[in-house]
């Protein structure tokens, strides 16, 4: 398996090299990812450069010093620090914004927590629950409170049947695990056959573009943070030092 993911390797440019390192640390085996997997990443990586909310949300990271605190949580917890380009997916970094208003309640925070989910991981809702603005009282703007809810509840969808793939537990995130799981439960039960790919193949059109833009969304900018400035940005990896301890 290693030998043929050499021989694979030697075949690759560096940016698919990257793409393939980051897709590894999600837990995902590239040796069966569909063709255009990569065409794909490369797509949302020209998203992020035709933008600047990439540099403007990790430089809001940094100044707050967020970026140590989020990767150190994720990495105590075993898990990869690069899911703290969830949280920039989910709001830049943001503490205190609030997402649109759905049949689950209004979304609020860095981690988009809506209140079941907030309560279920130790998060006070705040009076202003029902209302789309900013409550100090609601710990889902406590960035570091929420972070750690954040940290748990991903933890815990990798205990389900997306326990191989990091890229499902972002669709579970954003699409909620009760729609994932039904779709992976009909996959063969080897945890390595309950991937992503294998969502992507047979499952497409039960995806929303959303759930699918988001995964691959984070998933370049976890590529682009690997190396920035091979993708024509110029900052560093913004978790190298964090993820070296």
């Amino acid at each position: 398996y290693l030998d043929s993911i050499k021989d694979h390797d030697k075949k690759l440019t560096e940016e698919e090299k990257l793409i393939f390192r980051v897709t590894r640390i999600f837990g995902e085996c590239e040796l069966n990812a569909p063709p255009e997997f990569t065409d794909e990443i490369k797509k949302y990586i020209g998203y992020w450069k035709s933008s600047p909310r990439f540099k403007i949300a990790l430089t809001r990271a940094k100044d707050n010093n967020y970026t140590p605190t989020i990767a150190r949580e994720f990495l105590d917890r075993g898990l990869p620090p690069q899911f703290f380009y969830l949280a920039m997916q989910e709001s830049n970094f943001e503490e205190f914004i609030s997402g649109p208003n759905t049949y689950m309640g209004y979304a609020k925070g860095m981690w988009q927590f809506i209140p079941k989910t907030g309560v279920q991981y130790g998060l006070t809702m705040g009076p202003l629950v029902e209302e789309p603005r900013p409550d100090p009282a609601d710990d889902r703007h406590n960035w570091r409170k929420a972070t750690v809810a954040a940290s748990r509840y991903i933890k815990d969808i990798y205990s389900t049947e997306a326990q191989a793939s990091g890229l499902l537990v972002m669709a579970s995130y954003n699409w909620g695990e009760h729609k994932v799981i039904p779709l992976l439960k009909t996959l063969p039960q080897n945890p390595r056959e309950r991937n992503f790919w294998q969502i992507l193949t047979k499952y497409k059109d039960k995806l929303p573009k959303e759930t699918y833009d988001y995964v691959f969304y984070i998933t370049s900018a976890a590529v682009i943070g690997e190396n920035p400035r091979l993708f024509g940005f110029d900052f560093d990896n913004p978790l190298a030092n964090v993820a070296k301890r």
